[in-house]
């Protein structure tokens, strides 16, 4: 137990003096204006829709509502082989000049959001899963982190609890506030290990370098993270570009999605495991990936501490 406390405030003190170290920095961020882009880039937005009829129509909404030139963005739409009225949805879209869409058989979100890559020429790649919202200005947030770093080729932004409704919902809504600056900090170290698929953009050299999603224990968003920081390819986090994303609002519904999320974070750190406190590849081999280890353990080692000790 007390290797775990220790190891617990050595990670919140690692944080803490990052966060001081950068604090103007992140200061200065927050009080700037939307950017004007010195150039707006083509950007395409692949939405992977399965069984999304109720949220996809808001979702494909909210892209139409960028502040981005029209001509400069398209946005393509895939119904994953849905069983409810998703493609019907999808269908009052058909007519629209900025919009796509695609039906295909159900394969799981990675080849959807693939069919889409393979359907663009744009200079820029995002996915914005079916059951999320941008804010209008998010984009061109993103957009200028790309102009003002060269060397940076993937950006995520920060996800927000899109209208909690039950105690649940609100604490997940504190837990994503956290998590905005824990990837802040591990984004100025270099160490970010998850592209979430809430509106995560890429350059399009990324999937031509390295390939393209892969299905990867159903965390196709983490994978594909972990492979650009084998290929030392930058990741960057846009703290003010907001995107607000459903959440479980049932303990069954957030068990199986905490469990989807342990099970590819251990699947994906076993089968990168050759990246494990390898001074080339960083803070990443030597704090992220070892950080979520020790925190799965003491997950474990706390809950039958517990359990031991109330029966």
């Amino acid at each position: 137990m007390y290797v775990v406390v220790f190891l617990a405030v050595y990670v919140q003190v690692f944080f803490m003096l990052t966060f001081f170290e950068r604090r103007k920095h992140l200061n200065n961020l927050h009080d700037e204006d939307v950017p004007v882009l010195s150039q707006y880039p083509s950007v395409a937005v692949i939405v992977p829709a399965w069984n999304e009829g109720k949220t996809v129509h808001g979702t494909v909404d909210s892209l139409l509502n960028l502040d981005y030139p029209k001509d400069k963005l398209e946005i393509i739409v895939v119904d994953d082989g849905s069983t409810d009225n998703t493609w019907e949805e999808i269908l009052k879209y058909k007519n629209n000049p900025q919009v796509r869409i695609f039906q295909k058989e159900n394969g799981g979100k990675h080849t959807a959001v693939n069919l889409g890559i393979d359907n663009t020429n744009a200079d820029f790649i995002s996915c914005l899963d079916a059951d999320s919202f941008v804010a209008p200005d998010a984009l061109k947030r993103m957009i200028n982190v790309f102009q003002k770093k060269k060397d940076v080729m993937a950006v995520a932004p920060s996800l927000i609890v899109n209208k909690p409704k039950n105690i649940l919902q609100y604490a997940q809504k504190v837990e994503y506030n956290m998590s905005t600056y824990y990837k802040k900090m591990l984004a100025y170290m270099g160490a970010i290990h998850v592209t979430p698929g809430p509106f995560s953009v890429f350059r399009k050299e990324v999937f031509e370098k390295i390939g393209k999603f892969r299905k990867a224990h159903n965390t196709e968003d983490q994978e594909i993270a972990y492979r650009m920081q084998e290929n030392h390819l930058r990741i960057d986090h846009c703290h003010t570009a907001y995107v607000y994303t459903s959440s479980p609002d049932t303990v069954k519904k957030l068990y199986n999605q905490r469990l989807r999320w342990i099970y590819g974070f251990i699947q994906n750190t076993i089968d990168y495991r050759r990246l494990i406190f390898k001074t080339k590849y960083g803070n990443f081999s030597f704090f992220t990936l070892p950080s979520g280890i020790i925190s799965i353990v003491a997950v474990v080692y706390i809950s039958f501490a517990i359990f031991y000790n109330t029966t």
